[in-house]
């Protein structure tokens, strides 16, 4: 009688926690814990977020956001800032909104799995019906597009994580990219509209993908989604 209790009990919580590893989602830092220093020389510690040409933006320990004047850090940390600056803009990038959480859910894989793995499998087979939700942060004002740019979701997919299958990007219940099939090991992007970053400053996405499963690399392998402004490449460069 107490055995019968017992697994009455304990039935649901193991039930409960399965789900709760299924489809917690995963918190991520955009940029390393780093300590950094005013002029005067005090100090505060805080995680890079996104810096605009006045104003750097971070995140403290507890996850809460915070501005500080650019004007008011140190040389090494202002080379810093520029570094970063500088990797994205020999690559084309001139705005990006940082990936702040992931939600992986799939019928036969839990995200703990996927994040030991490093990759998440889309794809829309009934034994894994594998979908990614990601939450990008914009800040400061919604950024202006000019002429020659445009705003895409690029994706990395893993080693042996191409696909054939037609990959899609919705935001509040409607398709707004695609792209027909990627390379492993490679980067794909999905071309959005302009209006995804100039509405609420919290922008979710839904991936979906065919029956061909797509790996896409995780935010904490280094490699995970990106929300971004680009440069368009020119004709004859």
């Amino acid at each position: 009688m107490i055995d019968q209790v017992l697994a009455a009990i304990v039935t649901p919580l193991k039930l409960a926690c399965l789900l709760t590893t299924l489809l917690c989602p995963v918190l991520l830092e955009a940029g390393p814990l780093r300590v950094w220093h005013y002029t005067d020389g005090r100090k505060f510690t805080g995680e890079y977020q996104w810096s605009s040409p006045h104003i750097l933006y971070l995140r403290d320990r507890k996850g809460r956001e915070f501005e500080v004047q650019l004007g008011a850090l140190s040389n090494a940390d202002l080379e810093y800032v520029r570094g970063l600056n500088a990797e994205d803009a020999s690559t084309g990038v001139v705005y990006h909104a940082p990936l702040t959480w992931e939600e992986f859910r799939a019928k036969n894989l839990t995200s703990s799995q996927a994040e030991e793995r490093g990759y998440y499998p889309v794809d829309s087979r009934r034994t894994s019906e594998g979908s990614l939700r990601l939450q990008f942060r914009r800040f400061g004002p919604a950024p202006k597009l000019e002429a020659n740019q445009k705003v895409v979701l690029r994706l990395t997919t893993a080693r042996n994580g191409g696909t054939r299958s037609t990959i899609r990007a919705s935001y509040q219940g409607k398709i707004i990219g695609t792209a027909r099939g990627a390379r492993s090991d490679s980067k794909v992007d999905l071309p959005l509209p302009a209006s995804v970053l100039q509405g609420s400053q919290t922008i979710v996405l839904d991936l979906s993908c065919g029956s061909d499963p797509i790996l896409i690399r995780t935010g904490k392998s280094g490699a995970g989604p990106r929300l971004l402004i680009l440069e368009m490449e020119q004709e004859g460069e």
